[in-house]
């Protein structure tokens, strides 16, 4: 399983893991909004009794499409910010994992990403601290053992982010942080994320 399948697979189960959670909380919520917005159209009607009926059907007809919208726009924001929620706790839970196995889907992605010749390796000072040289001479190990010609350095620099890495060749770098494959991922994955947490 690449890195990718892994961020995939973490992403997706994640989301299942707090989907019934935040079910409940939606379904709450939507029967507030629909709740207020029942009493909302009920006040707005009995105010508009003491007008014309044609005046009143108007202003009827006016706050339900009103109410309507507002309540479409609630829902949407609501569904947005569990989305937004369900992606962050896929990457807290990510940062959060234990060293070997944070080690292990690192590493895909550094030998899915390496080019050819002599380059450095910058981590966040947490990993570069926890991960160290030892690790990146065990990146080297593989790397000639898949007949690569590639050398990887650990750097004495290190990247403002929250993991991941940036490998760099002279001028070029190649940016695999977290955040980068977490964004690159959500669009992808948004559609299925919310069909999980919104299922019936």
């Amino acid at each position: 399983m690449t890195g990718i399948d892994r961020i995939k697979a973490k992403i997706l189960d994640d989301a299942r893991g707090i989907a019934d959670e935040n079910l409940n909380r939606a379904r709450q919520e939507a029967e507030r909004i629909i709740a207020e917005a029942q009493k909302q159209a009920l006040q707005e009607t009995e105010n508009t009794k003491q007008a014309a009926t044609a005046e009143a059907e108007n202003i009827r007809k006016t706050m339900d499409a009103v109410s309507s919208l507002e309540e479409r726009k609630r829902m949407l924001k609501v569904r947005q910010e569990m989305v937004e929620a369900a992606f962050e706790a896929a990457f807290e839970e990510t940062l959060k994992l234990p060293v070997d196995e944070y080690g292990r889907l690192i590493k895909g992605f550094i030998l899915e990403s390496v080019r050819e010749g002599e380059g450095e390796i910058l981590f966040n000072e947490a990993d570069r601290s926890r991960l160290g040289l030892q690790y990146v001479e065990e990146i080297n190990t593989s790397l000639r053992a898949e007949g690569k010609t590639s050398v990887l350095r650990l750097s004495g620099n290190t990247i403002p982010n929250r993991g991941g890495f940036v490998l760099k060749y002279g001028d070029m770098e190649i940016n695999s942080t977290l955040e980068i494959i977490f964004s690159m991922l959500r669009p992808q994955l948004e559609a299925e994320v919310a069909s999980i947490l919104f299922k019936a």
